[in-house]
């Protein structure tokens, strides 16, 4: 009878406490990089890398918390990575031999930001700012590079990125799975639906499986988007 009685009481109560819940749908465009420390900063050189241009995509969930505090988790499918200057002293080129010259790193992640957000009432919107945790499971990858010979391009190849703990190829990249970090966000809500936010995530964790260096994953994204089913104003 007791538990009859408290599912009772969790039903009438959910509509009340979810029904103020709100998800809603975004997108972007972002410019990412990749930060090497250790043995392969000393090695690479300030300046090797240079922004990667990619997208993301959020479905997100605005949850009231108390006053003008939200919590807002995210699930963010995002393209990042890095792009590779040319630096001839890294690789010189040697008269009649084949040399590599890498392009461009690109890595799909699946993320979960969690932010607590604080609205201020501005206008006919919101100004709405963030901070909070992150984490993140790579997906698929890829490495392009290009063959030179002579300091002439020969071809242009691209060798796969796969995430794991362990294993490995000679034709594969191995990368950490796993990545963590902070994300910061400031942006504004349109007559409470239509939003568009600044935000930037910065990776805490190594991604580099080897032993003398340390790579870390970082980026700026603008993102737009629509929440619907606002019940909280």
């Amino acid at each position: 009878m007791k538990k009859a009685l408290l599912v009772c009481m969790l039903l009438y109560a959910a509509p009340g406490v979810f029904g103020q819940v709100s998800i809603g749908v975004r997108g972007g465009f972002n410019a990412s990089n990749i930060e090497f420390g250790g043995g392969a900063g000393e090695t690479i050189g300030t300046g090797y890398m240079k922004p990667l241009y990619g997208w993301h995509a959020d479905l997100m969930f605005n949850i009231p918390v108390a006053g003008r505090f939200y919590l807002q988790p995210y699930l963010r499918y995002i393209r990042k990575g890095a792009t590779i200057r040319d630096q001839p002293w890294l690789k010189p080129d040697i008269p009649g031999l084949t040399v590599t010259w890498g392009s461009s790193m690109e890595l799909d992640y699946l993320e979960l930001p969690v932010n607590m957000v604080y609205k201020l009432p501005v206008g006919r919107g919101h100004l709405v700012g963030g901070v909070g945790p992150y984490v993140g499971y790579g997906l698929k990858g890829k490495y392009n590079y290009r063959l030179m010979r002579n300091g002439v391009e020969e071809a242009r190849e691209v060798r796969k990125v796969r995430f794991s703990d362990s294993g490995g190829d000679a034709s594969t990249i191995r990368m950490q799975p796993w990545e963590a970090g902070a994300h910061l966000s400031i942006g504004y809500e349109f007559f409470s639906t239509f939003t568009i936010a600044a935000n930037c995530n910065i990776g805490l964790t190594d991604i580099d499986r080897g032993n003398d260096g340390r790579s870390r994953n970082q980026y700026l994204g603008l993102s737009m988007g629509f929440l619907l089913n606002r019940e909280d104003y």
